[in-house]
């Protein structure tokens, strides 16, 4: 039975799909890709999922329908399969800036439906998802889309006033958290590692600090400070990017970011 349609098999689209399928919690025939590129269906037909380029079709039968598109496409996608809906069938908005009474507003009916933002790093189950919905929907519902996301990386369920917030961290984050590994592999190569060399071992430091947080649940600095010798090399590193104006930067590009989505 088709448990997932994903309309839209883009950048954010395809990530959802790759992840789903990696997980192993969903087989090939469980989700439909519904999209009007035809190189787009043929990508996803080689692998064996259900395609179509017809919406409607892609919604019949389907449990969850994930709505990956652009949000200028939002109105057009909903006018065109809001008849074809059944009772007990979610909806999942994951197109920024959308909110829920615009969504709702799109399909003009009584809808079951969530707005989801998770970021590319679903493909390898490595995203991290907010989901919010209206109070009023079915807990076992809600459970039901959060499992799903889980299956893609860590999912958290949030108030819809905090979504904005939580994607400037964690979908905008994944660009400031490439461009600093970008900063660290340059300056790696400047002391005369090969690039690849540089990447992985970049990569594999901020994997490993990331790793200490999820696991540990302490504080950054506390951590900071078992690596940091009293006038040490560490020391004498984070002294300096402080000094360049490195957590300032940090925090100030995050809400120019935050304020942008908020039309300031």
């Amino acid at each position: 039975m088709k448990k997932i349609a994903v309309i839209g098999g883009g950048n954010m689209g395809g990530a959802l799909i790759a992840g789903f399928l990696k997980s192993g919690k969903y087989s090939l025939d469980e989700i439909c890709v519904a999209d009007k590129n035809k190189d787009i269906r043929n990508k996803y037909e080689n692998i064996g999922t259900i395609v179509t380029p017809d919406n409607i079709e892609a919604v019949s039968g389907a449990e969850i329908i994930i709505l990956a598109v652009k949000p200028y496409l939002i109105n057009n996608v909903a006018a065109e399969i809001v008849h074809s809906l059944k009772d007990g069938q979610i909806i999942v908005s994951i197109a920024a800036g959308m909110t829920l009474d615009q969504i709702r507003d799109a399909f003009d009916k009584e809808v079951i439906c969530f707005r989801a933002i998770p970021n590319i790093a679903a493909e390898f189950m490595a995203s991290m998802t907010f989901v919010s919905g209206d109070k009023y929907i079915d807990e076992a519902l809600t459970d039901k889309v959060i499992e799903m996301f889980k299956s893609v990386g860590e999912a958290v369920l949030i108030d819809e006033n905090l979504l904005d917030a939580a994607m400037v961290s964690a979908s905008c984050g994944m660009a400031y958290a490439l461009r600093y590994i970008r900063a660290a592999m340059i300056s790696g190569v400047e002391m005369g590692l090969t690039a690849p060399m540089s990447e992985l071992i970049v990569s594999q430091t901020v994997k490993g600090a990331a790793q200490l947080m999820l696991k540990s649940s302490i504080h950054p600095e506390e951590e900071i400070d078992k690596v940091s010798t009293p006038g040490g090399i560490t020391i004498a590193g984070l002294n300096e990017m402080e000094h360049q104006g490195f957590s300032s930067a940090v925090i100030s590009g995050h809400m120019a970011a935050y304020k942008k989505v908020k039309g300031e």
